[in-house]
This record gives C-alpha cells, structure tokens and sequence, in this order.
C-alpha cells in the first residue's frame, strides 16, 4: 500500500507539470498494483487525436468544446460527431499523407470523439441538459417539418391511433440515436436496436399519461380560467356545443332568422343546436344564480304562448283564417245573397210551368198501374210516405186545378227540398223523382233558372264541406280522408280545409299550459294529409316543428323535477341538509364527499358569472344574432384546441427526440 501512495503521489506531481506521458505510466502501475484491470489501450487513431490535444495544449491552445458542441450532438440525434468527421475527411487525408478515406475518417472520427468526450466532462450537468434539449429541439422541429407517424392521423383520433403513432416515432427516434453512438457496426447496430425498443415503449405510453396530467390539470385551469375571464370561457363552451351539434353558425343564424321572420321571434340559438344547446342551456338552471331565474322565466313566457303560435301556424297553413262557424254563416250569407240576384233573374224571364209530370211521378207511387177513375179511395189510413206524397201532391194540384205560375211551382220546389233534407231515407228515395221532374220543368220554364240553381247547389256542397272536413279531421283515416278532398272542386276544398283544421285549433287553445301542444301534430297521418290539403304545409311544418323543439328545451331545462329545484334552493342558501346530517353522526369522510361534490361547480369553471355568460349567448334570437360573431367565437375556440393539441404533440415527440439523447448524454464516451 506504501509503494501505491507514493505512487499517487507521484502520479499528482506528474499532472502538475504537464508530463502526460508520466502521469499515463503512473496511472496503469497504479491500477496494476491495485488488482484492476488496466483500461484498453487507445488504437494508432485514438493515440493520434490524443497526441494532437496535447501538443495544442503544450502550446497554450484550448482545445476543449462546450456547450454547443453538446447541444449540435444532440440535435442531430447523436451524429455531429458523425457529420463532422466526414467533413474532415479530406483534411485527414492531406495531413496523414493517405489516398483512402477510410484512413481519414478514422483519424477525423478518433479526434472528433475526443473532443465530444472532454465538452462532456467539461460542461457537466448543465451541458447534460443542453445536449438533451438539442435531442428535444430535434423531436419538435421533425413534428413541426411533417417527418411523424401522425401526420395522416384525422382531428378526432383516437387514444390508440395517437399511442401507436407516438410509439412510432419514439422507436425511430430511439433506434436514430442509438445508431449514431458507439463504433462499429455491430454495437450501432444493438445501440439502435436498444434505442427502438426503450423509445417506443416510452412513445407508446406518453398519450395516455398526456392525457391524464390533462385531465387531472383541466378543472385548474377550468377554474383559473372562468375566475379571470368568464365571458371568454363561456364562449368557449358554447362554441363547443356548436361543433357537437354539426351545423355551421351561417346555418344556426339562418335558421334563427327564419323563424323569427315565420313568427318565431323566441326561437333561441339553445333550440337551433339541437340537444347540444339545451343540455347547455339546462346547466344554467341547475344551479343558483341571477341566470337560473332569467332562463326560467324566459322560458315559461315563452311556453305561455306556444298555444297562440301553432294555431296561426295551423290557421295560416291551412289558409283558414276564419273558424268552422264563421266560414258556414258566410258562405251561407253569400249564398242568400247569390241566390237572391240569380232567381230574381230567373222569375223575371220565366213562363208558365208544367207541373203535371211532377203530379204523375206522385201518382205512380200512389195509384199505381190504374187511374183514379176505377180505383176510388179506400178507407185504409194512409202510411207515412203515402201521407208526405199526398201533401206533396197537394201543393201541386187539388184536382181540378194545377199550379202554373212559376212563382208558386218554385216554392213547392223549395218545400219539396226541405222534406227531402229532413226525411228518412226511404222517404228521400220517393220524393227526389217528383222534386226533380218539377226542377226540369221549372228549367224550361226560365231560361237563367239552370244558372241559379246549379250555383246553389255548388254553394251548398261547399256549405257541406265544412261539416265533412270537421268530421275528418276528428274521426276519418288518412286513407279515407285524402281521396275524398282530393275529388272536390276548389270552393268544397277550402270549406274543407277550414272544417278540417278547426278542431285541431280548438284542441291547441284548450290545453293546458305546460303541455306540448305541438305533440298532437307530430304524426304520419297528419303529416301526409297536410302534404295533401295545407298550402302552407312546408312553413307550417317547419313552425310546427320548432315549436316542439322549444318545448324540449324547457324540459331539458326545467324536467318537471322539484327534487332539481329543492337541491338548487338549498345550494343557494349555502346549506346542505346531509352534510349537517354526517357532520352531526360522525360520518366525516361523508361529510368530505358531500363538500367536495358541493363545490365541484367552482373546480370546473362553472360559476355564476360562467352560467349567466352562457344563457346570454343562448338565448340570442333571430333579431339580434351576429352569424360573424359566433364564427370568431368557433373560430378561436377551434384554434385554442389545436394549439393545445400541438403543443401536446410537440411535448410528446420533443420528449421522444429528448430521451432518445439521454443515454449517450449522461454517460462520457469509453
């Protein structure tokens, strides 16, 4: 032991004065003495770069490399020293006095390799982090250059998609770094194949701990967020229902002023997106707050009236602005007044009528077969349709005389339609042949009597319709219904329509508030026999259809629930009935759920300022909607979340280009 410390003594004194030659024999008898095996011997290359150091040394020249020869190496993954030997190469040869590069690349790679190895002893820690920034620098610049697995990965990927890519990456960037140090073939190639394996292992996992440092991180942010800048975060999320919802906000601003323009003034952005918009738009009226009470009773103002809504909807597409009852006295009114010019005309260019073919049409019923003459009067009572023919007969004739002034054969007519429209059906079938044979007469007696009477008739039909549309619309079959409106002329077809949609606006008005009165109207039937009949079916339907839309988005919002509402009450008065209950028997770790469940609103952003930012942006309608403004609030929200998908991307393969260095970084060449 004497003998190994005067040796180092020795060896002490020899680096003092710069005797290299000295200090190497001083070392290997030292570690001879020591039991050690002695290190390799340098090759002639090696020797010759040592050599070459220390001459420049001796000459006061400082031949040493720092931190940006640590930072070169690890931004190029491990090959500067690579790259810049063989750009010494020539230089070597010329020096060395050789004609094969192989010659100079060694020489140049040994000096290279020596300079690498003392930037590292030099530099320490903080050149360690340097050359593994470099490696860093180089994972985010491929990124960046388009040279990732992930660059035909679509927007939504998913968890495994992004973790195969990453693995990917990592492993060529591991197995790029593990090839670029060490000598020789055969330790580059197990350094790379080393490299692959650990990077894409690493690769393989880094989006899914990503993801969940995200999601750990999220409600701080959330909240830091929504404290500093609750407009902006709301416009956040509101531009996140809007893309879950797939419509473009040109469209969702369309769509608002349509219906503001159809008589939906309080249609709201909530109901343009659909389910994505109400279930933001119920968060609002969850939990306490100045927005809780605004929604709500913007909402139940609203539902108030939704009866009012659909029967202009109903009336105006059915083009029926009057009722069932106003539309029958008023053709009913115009057909008095129709009838009172036409007839007048007829009586006034009419002749004497024949009222004998109407009389034997009465007396083939009654004395059939035979004359009066030889088939004189029983004393058997007459039955009821002998007893209506004989009054009818009596009108006509008494046996000696017969009627023949058109005036008073008209009359009869007229009773003979009466006894008709209120007759049996069997007495009907006596008693049209005698009114019809004494109509031809009246017709040829008059020459304007046709006209007059064949207009009445159509107004009376049309009169008709209205009662057969009511009856359809309560009791007929879509396949009954139809065909039938489709065989009328254009006057029975609008009494129809009114008959038809009359009952459907009476049970809208009747119902009681609350219900969805659009409900009723939501069905195949409906739906084809107003494809067939409403001239304003399209609108209608659209009408029809956003009204049932703001009736959901009341009840996502409202639900019917007083369990909902007692709980906001409760929130809002700050005090929880179960966790007075927990505290109060012990149950503390209850006591704890409770209170953190209590606060979970504040953790995730939504706050009363968050809530009443949101239901302002919701409940925009047609007339003040900015389509550019929700454009720049999609807009930049879409950025934000690209920019944060990038930088996680960057963090990922910059991490994979990092560690694939760290190796060869923290450990000095051998």
């Amino acid at each position: 032991m004497a003998d190994t410390a005067a040796l180092e003594r020795a060896l002490i004194n020899a680096d003092a004065a710069g005797d290299v030659e000295a200090a190497r024999v001083l070392a290997g008898e030292i570690t001879r003495l020591r039991g050690t095996p002695e290190a390799p011997k340098p090759d002639k290359y090696q020797q010759a770069a040592i050599e070459e150091r220390d001459a420049l040394k001796a000459k006061g020249i400082d031949t040493g490399a720092g931190y940006t020869r640590r930072l070169a190496q690890g931004a190029t993954l491990n090959f500067a020293d690579e790259v810049l030997a063989g750009l010494s190469t020539p230089l070597e040869m010329v020096k060395r006095g050789t004609f094969d590069p192989r010659e100079g690349y060694n020489y140049a790679k040994a000096r290279e390799d020596l300079i690498l190895d003392d930037a590292r002893q030099n530099t320490g820690v903080l050149g360690t982090a340097v050359e593994i920034g470099g490696g860093v620098g180089a994972g985010a610049g491929a990124l960046r250059a388009g040279l990732t697995f992930a660059r035909n990965l679509p927007q939504n990927a998913g968890i495994l998609s992004r973790s195969l890519a990453s693995a990917g990456d990592s492993a060529a960037f591991g197995a790029l770094a593990g090839a670029g140090e060490g000598s020789g073939i055969k330790e580059r190639f197990n350094n790379a194949l080393l490299g692959g394996l650990v990077g894409g292992g690493i690769g393989l996992v880094a989006p899914g701990l990503t993801s969940l440092i995200g999601q750990v991180a999220s409600p701080v942010i959330s909240n830091l967020r929504a404290r500093f800048n609750p407009q902006g975060f709301a416009q956040s999320q509101v531009a996140r229902a809007v893309e879950e919802s797939g419509l473009t906000p040109n469209q969702l601003s369309l769509d608002m002023v349509q219906a503001a323009n159809e008589g939906q003034g309080a249609y709201t952005l909530a109901d343009a997106l659909g389910n994505a918009g109400q279930r933001m738009l119920a968060t609002t009226t969850r939990s306490p707050g100045r927005a809780r009470t605004d929604v709500l009773e913007f909402l139940d103002q609203r539902q108030a009236g939704q009866g009012r809504r659909i029967a202009s909807a109903l009336s105006e597409g059915f083009d029926a602005p009057q009722t069932a009852a106003q539309t029958e006295a008023r053709l009913t009114a115009q057909r008095a007044a129709d009838a009172d010019a036409a007839y007048g005309a007829a009586r006034q260019q009419a002749g004497s009528v024949n009222v004998t073919p109407a009389i034997q049409e009465i007396d083939r019923t009654l004395q059939p077969g035979v004359s009066r003459l030889f088939n004189p009067q029983s004393n058997i009572a007459d039955d009821s349709i002998e007893a209506t023919l004989r009054r009818a007969r009596g009108l006509l004739t008494d046996g000696r005389s017969q009627v023949s002034r058109f005036e008073e054969a008209f009359r009869v007519k007229t009773e003979l339609d009466n006894m008709i429209d209120n007759a049996r059906p069997t007495m009907q079938r006596v008693l049209i042949p005698v009114r019809n044979a004494l109509d031809r007469q009246l017709e040829q007696a008059s020459a304007p009597y046709a006209a007059a009477r064949n207009q009445f008739r159509q107004q009376s039909q049309a009169i008709e319709s209205v009662g057969t549309g009511r009856d359809a619309s309560m009791r007929g079959r879509t396949e009954d219904v139809i065909p039938a409106y489709a065989t009328m002329r254009p006057d029975q077809q609008a009494a129809y329509r009114a008959g038809y949609v009359d009952p459907l606006i009476a049970q809208t008005q009747g119902s009681a508030f609350g219900a969805n009165k659009a409900r009723p109207l939501i069905n195949d039937a409906f739906a084809d026999e107003a494809a067939v009949m409403a001239p304003g079916n399209a609108m209608m339907q659209r009408r029809i259809g956003r009204e049932n839309t703001m009736f959901q988005t009341r009840h996502a919002s409202v639900g019917n629930s007083k369990t909902a509402e007692n709980l906001n009450d409760d929130a809002a008065m700050g005090v929880s009935p179960t966790l007075v209950g927990q505290l109060l028997s012990g149950n503390w770790s209850g006591a704890l759920r409770t209170s953190l469940a209590a606060g979970q609103n504040a953790l995730t952003g939504n706050t009363a300022q968050v809530r009443q930012a949101v239901a302002d942006i919701l409940l925009q309608r047609g007339s003040n909607m900015s389509p550019a403004a929700l454009q720049r609030m999609v807009d930049e929200t879409t950025r934000r979340i690209q920019q944060i998908q990038m930088i996680t991307r960057s963090m990922g393969r910059a991490a994979a280009g990092g560690l694939s260095v760290t190796p060869a970084a923290t450990e000095a060449r051998r």
